[in-house]
């Protein structure tokens, strides 16, 4: 009995190669599948369940490379097994070839089956049924293998790039710089205007209010004490001329009278 099928998957050729020889991995691809035992690198020990219609079977059996031409991408592969539980016999010849389809690889099987006992009682139409349903869900496992299995892209994902933080708008203003050998004082910040004393009662017109003027001139003079003497000595001499000037107007009115 002959039967042929086909599955396609996307990757590189090389890479479905590579994963298809690895028998181990590969087996849990198709559904009912499994190595037992590796005998060596063209030799393994093999398990398999198929369901036809209403019977299930169980076989076990060897599974050996006949053949392998990695350049060619092409392997025959011999099995042969007989029921877990009854007479039955499965023996076949299997080709794999691959080929590259752009993107994707195809692959194509073809198998020389011979069978016996009651799977042989199915017919070609049901095993050729079977065997598309089981290559059918072969392919799509085997495509998530590669797909998991796949190295990532160069370079990478770019990073996002940094957004410069805003800049205070204090800062944005440079500072002045201060000439060689001069000294500079940072003035406070601005804030809310002080409230300003109530006004003091004004002095009689023509009269010397010496402590007004004294508070005047203090807050930008008390920082040397050499202006504060002159300050003190000038405030002297004036409040001296001021009662000279009033003990003559009092001598005067004595005479009068």
């Amino acid at each position: 009995m002959q039967i042929d099928s086909t599955f396609s998957v996307v990757a590189p050729i090389d890479r479905v190669w590579d994963t298809l020889m690895d028998f181990e991995r590969v087996a849990g691809c198709l559904p009912g599948a499994k190595i037992l035992n590796k005998l060596s690198d063209d030799a393994y020990q093999v398990g398999m369940t198929v369901k036809l219609g209403p019977v299930t079977m169980q076989y076990r059996g060897l599974l050996n490379v006949l053949e392998r031409d990695p350049a060619g991408h092409r392997a025959v592969l011999g099995g042969k097994a007989q029921e877990t539980r009854g007479q039955g016999t499965a023996e076949a010849t299997v080709t794999l070839e691959l080929a590259a389809d752009g993107a994707a690889t195809r692959g194509s099987v073809s198998a020389d089956l011979a069978l016996s006992g009651k799977a042989a009682a199915m017919g070609k139409g049901v095993i050729g049924s079977v065997t598309e349903q089981m290559m059918s869900l072969f392919a799509g496992n085997l495509q998530a293998m590669l797909a998991e299995e796949a190295p990532p892209a160069p370079g990478g994902v770019p990073e996002p790039e940094a957004v410069p933080e805003p800049v205070p708008a204090s800062a944005a203003i440079p500072a002045r710089v201060p000439a060689a050998g001069t000294t500079t004082t940072t003035a406070p910040a601005a804030g809310p205007a002080a409230p300003r004393p109530p006004a003091e009662h004004a002095a009689p017109a023509g009269s010397l209010d010496a402590l007004s003027l004294a508070k005047g001139i203090a807050a930008d003079q008390l920082s040397s004490p050499a202006k504060v003497l002159g300050i003190v000595a000038v405030v002297a001499v004036i409040a001296y001329w001021a009662g000279r000037r009033s003990a003559f107007r009092l001598l005067r009115l004595c005479g009068r009278l």
